[in-house]
């Protein structure tokens, strides 16, 4: 009896221990459910819903560094930033030597225009990695934003090294030579930047016009001026028609707009999307058509800059362009014979344009018919005097 009295009692008071225990591996189930959910929706890009199933997880297990990063990966997407600042500060008063979770807060900083903070966190990155590219990159920037122009050289330098095409970084190693009065290396590293920079890129014309400026050539710092102030207005433009096509989805001429911006700007693929729409608007507007084709040519879609191109031609089959676009669809594609039958209507409908005949002599050297070669090269070559002779 006294032997049941105490297994009774043991039994009792470790009741309230196993129900501890699956009370405690029942959160854990919800957390790692709550993580997964989280990382799903990120790859989903539905940021908002992974932040609320991160927060959630976190709620359950508090000290979870790698959860604290993705939190905070989430929240910068969002671009909320202080939410995001702290995140990575959790995370890295968990895992002081995470690389990631260091660089991320540094670019947290930087967005925040706290470049004085930035600069530690991204120089401990670049202790722990040396070839941590961004880090350089983002750690120089941080130097010309503080006016700090004999530190940025030497890490705007390294990011080169280690990332040579990236024309932000040329940019700022530019502006810092430029403050530094060494014209002629900022002049180099602005023109590498337009090199390896996005079409239209305004800024490093205004760092040339201001270095040939105070190296006194006056002629050229007038000519990349001329250039940005240009490009500025682009940009402008682009921005007003960019919030107006989103408070007027369905404002035609707002999207019209947009569409010639962006490929002045070279920016086809944003261009094709703005086409698209366009045409959701407006069908059988054949220049719709044609300008599809054209954004699609510029990034090496023939195929379906044909697609755009016929249908362009089926609603306007009297316009020598369409055909003249046409045929460099086909061009492209090495289809010469269809090519050559868009070429020719090109010419027939309006023959005293040289680019038409350029094309024609062009596809007939490449047949071997070299004597129709030849003559359309002539019609070129004197229908191209003409029209400069009629601008002058």
């Amino acid at each position: 009896m006294r032997n049941l009295l105490t297994i009774t009692i043991f039994l009792w008071f470790c009741i309230p221990f196993f129900n501890a225990v699956a009370e405690k591996g029942n959160d854990h189930s919800k957390y790692v459910q709550h993580v997964e959910q989280g990382f799903a929706f990120m790859f989903q890009g539905s940021n908002q819903k992974a932040i609320s199933e991160f927060e959630a997880a976190l709620t359950l297990e508090p000290d979870q560094a790698e959860v604290l990063h993705y939190l905070g990966m989430a929240y910068t997407q969002e671009q909320f930033w202080n939410q995001a600042a702290e995140s990575y500060q959790r995370s890295l008063a968990l895992m002081p030597d995470n690389i990631e979770a260091l660089y991320s807060l540094g670019v947290v900083y930087f967005r925040l225009d706290k470049w004085a903070d930035a600069v530690p966190v991204l120089e401990r990155v670049v202790e722990l990695s040396p070839q941590h590219a961004r880090g350089y990159e983002v750690l120089g920037k941080s130097f010309v934003k503080l006016r700090q122009y004999v530190a940025a050289v030497p890490v705007l330098t390294k990011a080169l090294e280690l990332k040579p095409q990236a024309a932000g970084t040329y940019y700022e190693l530019g502006t810092a030579q430029l403050n530094l009065k060494e014209y002629t290396a900022a002049i180099e590293n602005f023109k590498q930047a337009l090199t390896f920079g996005p079409g239209r890129y305004a800024e490093p014309h205004y760092g040339l016009g201001t270095a040939y400026l105070r190296l006194g050539d006056r002629e050229k710092s007038r000519a990349e001026m001329q250039i940005y102030q240009q490009l500025q207005k682009e940009y402008a433009e682009y921005e007003r028609l960019t919030r107006l096509t989103h408070a007027e989805p369905k404002n035609l001429e707002a999207w019209t707009g947009l569409a010639t911006v962006l490929m002045n700007q070279q920016n086809y693929g944003q261009a094709v999307q703005t086409f698209q729409r366009c045409i959701e608007l407006a069908p059988n507007n054949a220049d719709f058509h044609h300008g599809l084709s054209r954004a699609f040519m510029n990034l090496n879609y023939p195929k379906h800059a044909a697609q755009a191109a016929k249908r362009a031609v089926q609603l306007r089959p009297n316009e020598a362009i369409l055909y003249n676009t046409l045929g460099s669809t086909y061009a492209m594609q090495g289809d010469q014979k269809n090519a050559l039958i868009a070429f020719q209507k090109a010419v027939e409908l309006d023959s005293e344009q040289p680019y038409y005949h350029l094309n024609l002599s062009k596809l007939y050297r490449s047949l071997g018919n070299q004597k129709l070669a030849q003559e359309h090269y002539r019609a070129y070559e004197h229908f191209l005097s003409l029209q400069k002779s009629k601008q002058k």
